[in-house]
C-alpha cells in the first residue's frame, strides 16, 4: 500500500496521465439534484462562508483519499483538485487536511477503509471510486464519519455513505461540435478504455455533438481494454488517421503523438485540461469539476458536527451536470475558428440555461 500524505493540504495535480473512470453497470441510476448551496460557478472557487467559524465549532476536516490508481491520473487528481480549492476557500473558516492513498485493490477496499476509520485521525473518507460494498461493510460501524464513492458500477447505501459523480457529457458534446464543423474528411473516432457506462457516456455525446452541425459524418471508437497504455493508444489513433479520421476523442493518454505526427489532425482530452500537453493538436479537454459534490459532502459534515443533523445519504447517485458547476470546457485553442467558437458558445448558453438538453447515453457506441 502506497501512502502520500499532505497536511496542511498542498497539492498541484499533474494531468499528463489518464482518467480511469471504473465501472460496468448497464445504465446510469437517477440522481438527485444538488443542494443550492453546494454548486460553485464552473470556473470559480468555492464560495467560503462564513469566513471565520464560530466559538466552539470544529476548524479543520481532516479528509482520507482512497485510490485505485495514482493521484497523477485525471480521474483522481481532478477530485484532489476540489479539495485543494475548497481549502483556499475555507468554507465555514475551515483548514483542511489530505491524506492520498494509492494503488489499492477493490479487493483490499475494505481493510483499508476500516483501518482508516479505527484510526479516529479523519471525519471524511473518500474511497474512489468503485468501493460502496466495502463502505457498505464498513461505514454503519463509524457513524459519525462521512464515507464517500463515486464512479460507476456502484450501488447506494444511505446513511452516513455518499456516492457522488460527474459526468462530463455535456462539454463532450460541446467538443463534438468542434469536430463536426472542423473536419476535413467528415470521420472522426475515440480512443478509449472499456465500454463501461463513465466511459461510453462522453463518447456518445461527442458524437451526437458532431452530427448536430454534420450529418454526414461518421464516427469509430477503438477500446484499448486497459487504463493505462499509452503505447497501446497511439496504435489505435494511428490506424484511425490511416482510415481517415482527422478528429480523435482521447479518452485515454496516447492519441495525442499520433495526431502530432500527422497532417491536418486534432484531439480533444478527457477530464483534464490538456492543451498545454500537445498545444499543436488539442482543441480543447471537457473538464470533470467536482467542486460542486465535494462542497456538498463538507455541508453534509458540517450540519451533523456542528447541529447534529443526522446523515441521510440518498438512495441514488449525486450527480452534478454542467449547469451545477460539474464540468465545462477547458481552455480552447487560438486556432479554433471563430464561426466555431461562435456556435459552442451559443451552445454551451443553451445548455447553461436548460435550452439544451444533452441526453445521458451510456450504452454502446453506434
Amino acid at each position: 500500500m502506497k501512502k502520500r500524505i499532505w497536511a496542511p493540504f498542498a497539492v498541484i495535480a499533474a494531468f499528463a496521465l489518464v482518467a480511469a473512470a471504473c465501472g460496468d453497470d448497464d445504465a446510469a441510476p437517477a440522481t438527485v439534484a444538488p443542494i443550492a448551496t453546494a454548486a460553485p460557478a464552473a470556473t470559480a472557487a468555492p464560495t467560503a462562508a462564513p469566513a471565520v467559524a464560530p466559538a466552539g465549532n470544529p476548524t479543520q476536516l481532516d479528509v482520507a483519499m482512497v485510490l485505485v490508481g495514482v493521484k497523477e491520473e485525471p480521474y483522481y487528481s481532478t477530485l484532489i483538485d476540489s479539495v485543494s480549492r475548497a481549502t483556499d476557500a475555507k468554507p465555514h473558516g475551515l483548514a483542511f487536511s489530505l491524506e492520498v492513498i494509492e494503488e489499492i485493490s477493490f479487493a483490499d477496499g475494505e481493510r483499508v477503509i476500516r483501518d482508516l476509520a479505527q484510526t479516529g485521525l479523519y471525519e471524511m473518507i473518500i474511497a474512489h471510486s468503485t468501493y460502496w460494498d466495502s463502505i457498505a461493510a464498513v461505514a454503519p460501524e463509524f457513524p459519525d464519519i462521512v464515507f464517500v464513492f463515486s464512479g460507476s458500477g456502484n450501488q447506494p447505501v444511505g446513511g452516513n455513505a455518499y456516492w457522488i459523480d460527474v459526468f462530463i457529457h455535456e462539454p463532450a458534446y460541446l467538443a463534438g461540435i468542434m469536430a463536426g464543423m472542423m473536419t476535413e474528411t467528415n470521420q472522426i473516432s475515440g480512443v478509449a478504455a472499456f465500454p463501461f457506462p463513465n466511459v461510453n457516456a462522453p463518447l456518445n455525446a461527442f458524437i451526437e455533438g458532431a452530427k448536430s452541425v454534420n450529418p454526414d459524418v461518421t464516427a469509430e471508437v477503438t477500446y484499448i481494454d486497459s487504463w493505462f497504455d499509452p503505447a497501446k493508444a497511439k496504435d489505435a489513433a494511428a490506424a484511425q488517421i490511416a482510415s481517415g479520421s482527422d478528429m480523435i476523442y482521447a479518452e485515454r493518454f496516447g492519441p495525442f503523438t499520433a495526431a502530432e505526427e500527422s497532417d491536418r489532425v486534432f484531439a480533444f482530452g478527457h477530464f483534464s485540461d490538456q492543451l498545454g500537453i500537445s498545444p499543436e493538436v488539442v482543441l480543447t479537454s471537457p473538464l470533470a469539476i467536482w467542486d460542486p459534490a465535494f462542497n456538498r459532502l463538507v455541508e453534509e459534515w458540517w450540519l451533523h458536527a456542528t447541529e447534529g443533523k443526522p446523515y441521510d445519504a440518498p438512495m441514488q447517485r449525486i450527480m452534478f451536470l454542467m449547469r451545477d458547476g460539474g464540468s465545462d470546457l477547458g481552455n480552447i485553442n487560438d486556432a479554433l475558428p471563430e464561426d466555431v467558437k461562435a456556435a459552442v458558445d451559443e451552445a454551451r448558453a443553451a445548455i447553461l440555461s436548460g435550452d439544451l438538453l444533452i441526453a445521458l447515453n451510456p450504452g454502446p457506441i453506434e
